[in-house]
């Protein structure tokens, strides 16, 4: 009964430093603060790119161009949009003929990040199954006559 246990007890913890590997990992690939850099940089960067932002007209939904007026901004956007209505783009409508878009590649020829991803996921499942596997597995144990 104790080997079972203790089998168990190791299943259980492979499983918890699995997901906690595929967790930090998952973790880390989402935060967009760059490796190095202080608090006060950080602060200072994003400052800047708000006041950049603002500047030029971009965030908060409208990336109107700096050297159009508001009511040539406004005027590009309904053309846009009486012209995906007449050709039935933007919405759920679905040309039958329209052929599929094309794949593009990552500029340096292989998304490294995705690849990161998926090896963490796929080792986290191996040190899962593997962690299950050892927990299910009956293993004898010799008899000890005393």
């Amino acid at each position: 009964m104790f080997g079972r246990k203790r089998t168990h007890g190791i299943a259980a913890l492979l499983t918890v430093v699995a997901a906690l590997t595929f967790l930090a990992g998952s973790a880390q690939a989402a935060n967009s603060r760059p490796a190095g850099m202080t608090n006060a940089e950080y602060r200072a960067l994003m400052l800047r790119s708000e006041a950049l932002n603002e500047r030029y007209g971009l965030g908060s939904g409208t990336y109107k161009p700096a050297a159009m007026s508001w009511p040539e901004y406004r005027a590009l956007v309904l053309r846009s949009e009486a012209l995906n209505r007449k050709y039935g783009l933007g919405g759920t409508h679905v040309v039958a003929a329209s052929p599929r878009p094309a794949v593009t590649v990552a500029e340096g020829g292989f998304a490294w990040r995705d690849f990161g991803l998926g090896a963490a996921a796929m080792l986290g499942l191996v040190l899962v199954a593997s962690g299950l596997v050892a927990g299910s597995r009956h293993l004898p144990r010799a008899r000890i006559s005393s």
